[in-house]
């Protein structure tokens, strides 16, 4: 770091209103350095800079910029003062001219307009022929470009970058690599680089703060940067050329000291191919029910034993069509689907001898974090959770072909902890069945007994555990679908308090009772299962004012003390047991 500070920021807390996500960043940046910022998604690195720029407020701590607390000035302020900010994605204004769009970054600061977008293309010289073009035929690389310039136009003296490289061809992204190097090193501008392409993180940063789950966990330094591997053991990344994508679920604090990495064989160590990141649809799109024709109408009127002169049905189809309007604007609307981390196969439908008690619909290897919680678990999760590039059918006929593009909450949560996501478990035909008997590709059978019911509808997942053929499994319970599977194949199945455990990317059946929870071998791996799970996402309506705790701590507390209430209804019959 350089011997002036422009940058000085102690205990910044912030994140998106009951959900923390920030939780005491400490961060030092010195006078014309590159700072880069690294981590999975979700861990926090938008955020930062958003708080930086004042785009979201602080909760705690403090900012202090050249001397000055501006902890609490607006962004605008921010601005004034000197601090730039392009945010991912761009944010360029896709109906104003690329010239407009550059001039919306001069008429914040008063200055002398034609002269400062002068200086600005002449130093974008791309930018010279497409003046006139809107921003939002402009390619994503010509994009990237735009918003860069309309950010220095304003002469920042501390830039906030995020994610600059992402979706840009290669010959741009060298393009704005040797511009940032010359903004640092010749106008001695002060940089902060999010970015997840390590190649061009480490090519650029003095040094690189890694982020995890809102705090700074390490530092590596310039020398050190030659290593990537250094920085894989940090953070889990694949090689340079594959950038992940930012922004997943929040992930639930390490609860045990990691444990070391498990040594891999050499057929091991070779990384499966990325999922496809989940990119915005573009062209017009129309929902799954269709406008009727004049002549369908006209059948349906027919068909009912009714009258209708042909003045008639056409407004009725005028009324139809102006609902079906509503709904095409709505599908046409771009997903923004929440991206996808960790490499992963789509896997393979497992042999009768793979596979004897039916209990695997895909099996796969998906690997976490190189340290966490569950580092070393091998998790089956019930088929109808969400796995971003791998089939899902839900135990149903009407599913098969389906493949999620994204991954659930749980899933990101089981990942960031370091376990080893080994394939999707059976279960009953949409889970409506607490036996083991209904899912399309026929009977799950009892680890302990062939033939004989494993109960459901979480049944593959109890059948796996049971049969010691994973650590651990995800279930889901509406009515007993964990409880009752743990019980008829012998392992330790919880339906966790409604909320706890978030039930994003999870196919549901009726929010109030919709549980998904920890099936495991024993009570300690039960604790250590929820407590990387539970906590809110921020995205599950299911969840209210959640409240979580150090489950494996409490295994030795007494009860000492406790209420017990023993239910009378329903007791005392002559079937009761």
């Amino acid at each position: 770091m350089s011997g002036d500070v422009i940058l000085e920021v102690k205990g910044l807390r912030s994140g998106y209103g009951r959900v923390p996500v920030l939780h005491g960043i400490d961060m030092t940046v010195g006078d014309g350095e590159i700072v880069g910022v690294l981590g999975h998604n979700g861990m926090g690195k938008t955020t930062l800079l958003k708080t930086l720029i004042g785009l979201v407020p602080a909760t705690g701590g403090s900012i202090v910029y050249e001397g000055i607390d501006i902890t609490h000035e607006p962004a605008h302020e921010r601005s004034q003062m000197g601090i730039g900010y392009v945010p991912q994605g761009r944010g360029i204004f896709p109906g104003l001219s690329v010239y407009d769009n550059i001039r919306m970054g001069i008429a914040a600061h008063h200055d002398e307009e034609e002269e400062a977008i002068r200086a600005i293309i002449d130093e974008f010289p791309r930018l010279e022929r497409l003046l006139e073009r809107e921003g939002g035929a402009l390619s994503g690389g010509e994009q990237q470009i735009l918003a860069i310039a309309r950010c220095l136009i304003s002469e920042p003296q501390l830039l906030l970058l995020d994610e600059p490289t992402e979706g840009i061809q290669p010959s741009i992204v060298d393009d704005i690599a040797e511009k940032l190097q010359e903004l640092s090193t010749q106008r001695g501008m002060t940089i902060i680089l999010v970015e997840q392409n390590l190649e061009f993180i480490t090519g650029l940063s003095n040094r690189i703060l890694m982020l995890q789950k809102g705090r700074v966990t390490g530092e590596v330094n310039q020398a050190d940067m030659a290593n990537p591997e250094l920085i894989r053991e940090f953070t889990g990344f694949g090689s340079a050329g594959v950038p992940a994508s930012t922004q997943s679920a929040p992930s639930a604090p390490k609860t045990s000291a990691p444990p070391p990495p498990i040594a891999q064989s050499a057929a091991q160590t070779q990384r499966p191919a990325r999922a496809p990141e989940p990119v915005r649809k573009e062209g017009p799109h129309y929902m799954s029910v269709r406008r009727p024709t004049h002549s369908q109408l006209k059948d349906i009127v027919h068909n009912l034993g009714m009258h209708m002169s042909d003045e008639r049905v056409g407004e009725f189809l005028d009324i139809m069509n102006g609902l079906t309007d509503a709904y095409d604007v709505v599908d046409a609307l771009p997903d923004y689907l929440p991206p996808v981390d960790y490499p992963r196969t789509a896997g393979h439908r497992p042999s009768a001898e793979e596979n004897p008690l039916n209990a695997w619909y895909i099996k796969t290897e998906i690997k976490g974090a190189p340290r966490g919680p569950l580092s070393g678990k091998t998790v089956a999760l019930k088929d109808n959770v969400c796995l971003a590039g791998v089939p899902m059918m839900n135990g149903a006929s009407t599913l098969k072909g389906y493949t999620p593009d994204v991954d659930a909450t749980v899933v990101t949560r089981i990942l960031d902890a370091g376990g080893t996501i080994v394939g999707k478990a059976h279960c009953e035909y949409f889970c409506l069945s607490g036996g083991s008997h209904t899912n399309a590709t026929g009977h799950v059978h009892n680890p302990h007994k062939m033939g004989y019911s494993a109960g459901g509808s979480s049944c593959g997942s109890g059948a796996l555990v049971g049969g010691g053929m994973v650590d651990m499994a995800i279930g889901g319970d509406q009515g007993g679908s964990i409880r009752i599977p743990a019980s008829y194949s012998g392992c330790y199945g919880m339906k966790p308090t409604h909320g706890l455990v978030p039930y994003t990317g999870v196919m549901p059946i009726e929010a109030t009772i919709d549980h998904t929870g920890p099936m495991t071998q024993n009570v300690l791996d039960n604790a250590l299962f929820l407590e990387a799970i539970a906590g809110a996402d921020g995205l599950d309506p299911r969840q209210y004012d959640v409240v979580t705790d150090k489950y494996t701590s409490v295994l030795g507390r007494s009860v000492s003390g406790l209420r017990i209430g023993v239910v009378k209804e329903g007791f005392g019959q002559e079937t009761s047991e």
